[in-house]
């Protein structure tokens, strides 16, 4: 196996990887490793836009409250804090890489709003096309300055006394002084999902084997509308549509929202739970956005799908289903996106910054992903480090007889069906002994493919979750436990529930964060 050697190396070539190559490319050897396409990630399909308080009736206190009341008292309120004071630099930041921000006839930048924002605080380019546009520009900065590898997959981290050193890939080995995890979600452990394809959770996956430690993975955000159309979905509808006044129906006419605060613009937990409880009584839910003017012009995207659907949409209400969205927690990291594990980091949604809390506020996702960026390259480049290599000893090849993988869609029937928007622990616990059963046949081998690959990170991920959301008896943001209804038990503040190989799981107290969070105001 041949081997090669860099000075960072970046997994993931969504907005949080691309900028951190970006700001690490005039100075270091920066190489980027993408499983598909370098344009496919989650950050290129993101529709919502950016979270910043820019108008004078806003501020970063507002944001911040917004923030902590949407994740439900769950959060590292210092992060909170440095997330959204540096959200309005983050805009002039991506102007100057020429980023094109919608604008008003005064040449200020259009503000949207979406659920659980007190203030118009969401910019956008294009309409609903942010996302793209944000990881087009990014690309087009680094394609010259950083060594693009796509269609390429990690198998495992190599570490050599503790401390990550690079990456085995297929076909080569790859050293590098410091290697950035920035690989997405894992939405496709669902049925239905806003994710791409590509989103199977490896890197949850990759530091878990590795020895880093996880958090928060119970908290799974379900987007309450994806489109769907002869039982098929495709992708998610923003919620700023329902910013801009669309109303969630059911197959009657009936609004669904209006006995909820917020109505359409509850916290997202809130609106797919309410889909999901209509569902299950065989009712169909819609949006009806015929009342929206300029349509086509304010969501270019989502009309376009419409129209190759043959769906017109100022006359045909939008059929959806709630779909998994987002993880809050993930590969635990400090402020400057550090793991537990030396020469490792994380940024993105593999990363559990403390910034979403049990349920991520609309539109804070790229945002995070941006600013803790900045934080990782400032760290890399004031901490360089002379990468010592010793001789590597082989991985043991690992046999497990006639032992089968489930399929991909098995593992999401079963996933949605158990741990899924409601949670009750008799699905969990049958969750997990199917899960268990497939154990001895997940370790990583060098005659994995890449599907077999992709399912046994997805049977590992899927046991983190469901342990979390066993161990987890009561119902908070984005984990809802039916047999504990109990919304808000206040014997739960401050309690975190970490893995890493060599802890196993435990219930950790960090105190109460929100009494902290207040202070900060």
């Amino acid at each position: 196996m041949s081997n090669k050697t860099v000075d960072v190396l970046v997994i993931g070539s969504g907005i949080a990887g691309l900028m951190t190559a970006h700001l690490l490319a005039d100075h270091l050897n920066v190489m980027i490793i993408t499983k598909a396409n370098v344009m496919t990630s989650n950050s290129s399909c993101a529709q919502g836009g950016m979270a910043a308080a820019l108008s004078p009736q806003d501020g970063w206190q507002l944001h911040f409250a917004d923030t902590l009341k949407a994740g439900q008292d769950h959060h590292n309120p210092r992060h909170v804090e440095m997330l959204v004071k540096r959200a309005p630099a983050i805009v002039e930041t991506l102007v100057n890489l020429g980023v094109s921000f919608d604008r008003n006839e005064d040449g200020s930048i259009t503000l949207g709003m979406e659920g659980a924002h007190q203030q118009r605080r969401i910019v956008h380019v294009n309409g609903d096309k942010t996302g793209r546009a944000f990881t087009s520009a990014l690309i087009e900065i680094v394609k010259n300055r950083v060594t693009i590898q796509d269609y390429t997959m990690v198998s495992r981290l190599v570490t050599n006394e503790g401390r990550v050193i690079g990456v085995e890939t297929e076909d080569e080995i790859i050293y590098a002084n410091a290697t950035v995890l920035a690989t997405g979600g894992m939405g496709q452990l669902y049925s239905h999902t806003s994710n791409v394809e590509e989103a199977t959770g490896d890197g949850f996956a990759l530091a878990y084997r590795a020895g880093a430690q996880l958090t928060d993975m119970e908290f799974i955000q379900f987007h309450p509308t994806l489109l769907m159309k002869d039982d098929q979905t495709y992708g998610l509808i923003s919620e700023a549509v329902r910013g801009e006044g669309a109303k969630l129906i059911d197959e009657h006419g009936i609004r669904i929202m209006d006995h909820h605060e917020g109505r359409e613009l509850a916290p997202r937990d809130v609106v797919s739970r309410e889909i999901h409880r209509v569902l299950s009584k065989g009712r169909n839910v819609y949006l009806d956005c015929t009342m929206i003017e300029n349509f086509h012009e304010r969501f270019p995207s989502l009309d376009e799908r419409c129209e190759r659907l043959n769906i017109d949409v100022s006359k045909t209400p939008l059929q959806v289903v709630p779909g998994a969205h987002f993880v809050s927690g993930g590969i635990e990291t400090n402020s400057v996106g550090e793991t537990t594990l030396p020469g490792l980091y994380a940024v993105g949604e593999v990363a559990c910054t403390g910034v979403h809390g049990a349920n991520r506020l609309a539109s804070n996702s790229l945002l995070e992903g941006l600013v803790f960026s900045e934080q990782v390259a400032t760290h890399i480049l004031t901490s360089k480090r002379e990468l010592h290599l010793a001789p590597l000893s082989e991985a043991a090849e690992v046999q497990f007889g006639e032992l089968h993988l489930p399929t991909k869609i098995e593992i999401q029937k079963r996933m949605t069906a158990n741990v899924g928007i409601e949670r009750e622990l008799k699905g969990l616990l049958d969750m997990k002994r199917w899960l268990h059963t497939f154990l001895p046949a997940i370790p990583i081998s060098s005659k994995d493919d890449r599907d077999t690959l992709e399912r046994k990170n997805m049977i590992l991920v899927a046991c983190l979750i469901t342990e979390a959301a066993i161990q987890r008896t009561e119902s908070r943001g984005g984990h809802y436990r039916s047999d504990f209804l109990n919304r808000d038990d206040q014997n739960w503040i401050g309690q975190y529930i970490t893995f890493s190989k060599k802890s196993g799981v435990e219930v950790v107290d960090r105190g109460n964060e929100q009494e902290v969070a207040m202070q900060s105001l």
